[in-house]
């Protein structure tokens, strides 16, 4: 009795056209999420080194803002 190893496949093979097509999606991804957050840190350090010592600062709707006192 012969014993064939059945190998169970979960999806079709990619071809070249779809392996380069999901990672250009993937990579595309990643530069963004990069992109994001350098212009959150890059934002929090203007903020840091701009910042008025008679400056306060009010988080509204997500932004803050900063109010100048006289």
């Amino acid at each position: 009795m012969k014993r064939h190893n059945n190998i169970a496949m979960g999806r079709k093979a990619e071809s070249i056209y779809t392996a380069m097509k999901n990672n250009w999606v993937k990579q595309t991804k990643q530069e963004k999420v990069c992109e994001t957050r350098q212009r959150i840190e890059s934002f929090e350090a203007q903020m840091e080194r701009y910042a008025a010592s008679k400056a306060g600062y009010a988080y509204i709707n997500g932004i803050s803002m900063p109010i100048l006192s006289a």
